[in-house]
């Protein structure tokens, strides 16, 4: 595995720990109060800020239950946004005030992978739960809801139920193959994700591979001098879930670190 230098990855930590405490700041102060940034934006961009400190945690060797604990941190961040939403016995439920842009596919995506990343597969499922449809219709698109809420059914031991959604994706781009980046990404995490629920491991490696592919052109633009160069989160995210089905895919591959898996899994 290629490591960045050290220089960077103290770098990201201690933004890190510095994002945390400017946000602590401002909650004292009442800045988001008075400049009326939604609370639940504050929390998702917490998590991402937690996200970064364990993948850099991860790069820096640290021991793995201090990393696993950091992205356990970004999942529940990630799921104060929903249960702010959704959750009426949440004491901040916004009900109807609540800003539906901070519970979208991709933001419940990460959620769920950095709780898989955790390996704690009772925080996973609790994601899960409060992942949703938005009661307003809206969606990025059809494709990443569809993936989102067969992710959200897996972690909640629906696979049953999982399945039609995988499969109606598949139909769709029979009639309309995936050409596009994003089209591509979403055909990629689909299959990997329909291996695990038909306990397909062929499909599933392929899956893995094609999502690394996917995203080694972001790795090497958006994410190049970020700790997402190094780690690619759906990934490692997904192969954490094919072990604890009983899948047990090879791995050693880059920006899907052996160190981050679970090492005690289940044989099949």
């Amino acid at each position: 595995m290629i490591l960045p230098k050290q220089n960077q990855i103290n770098h990201w930590i201690s933004t890190a720990i510095k994002e945390f405490a400017q946000t602590d700041e401002d909650f004292r102060t009442g800045f988001y109060v008075k400049e009326e940034i939604p609370i639940q934006s504050v929390h998702v961009g917490t998590a991402m800020s937690y996200a970064s400190l364990a993948r850099a945690k991860f790069l820096n060797s640290d021991p793995i239950e201090k990393v696993r604990a950091e992205f356990a941190n970004a999942a529940q961040y990630v799921m104060k946004s929903f249960t702010m939403a959704y959750d009426p016995s949440d004491p901040d439920y916004l009900g109807e005030a609540a800003v539906l842009e901070w519970v979208s596919e991709t933001i419940g995506i990460e959620g769920m992978n950095w709780a898989l990343m955790s390996a704690d597969f009772k925080l996973a499922a609790q994601m899960g739960s409060h992942y949703r449809t938005r009661p307003d219709g809206e969606m990025l698109s059809l494709r990443a809801n569809r993936y989102a809420n067969a992710l959200a059914l897996t972690l909640q031991e629906r696979q049953k139920e999982a399945l039609p959604l995988l499969l109606a994706q598949f139909e769709d781009y029979k009639k309309r193959p995936p050409k596009s980046p994003a089209a591509r990404n979403y055909y990629s995490l689909m299959l990997a994700l329909f291996g695990i629920v038909a306990k397909d491991r062929e499909k599933f490696q392929q899956g893995v591979e094609l999502q690394l592919k996917s995203y080694w052109p972001y790795a090497k633009s958006e994410g190049k001098d970020t700790d997402e160069e190094f780690i690619c989160d759906n990934a490692v995210a997904l192969t954490i879930l094919a072990q604890r089905n009983l899948l047990w895919p090879k791995i050693a591959q880059a920006m899907l670190p052996g160190g981050l898996l679970l090492q005690n899994a289940p044989l099949p």
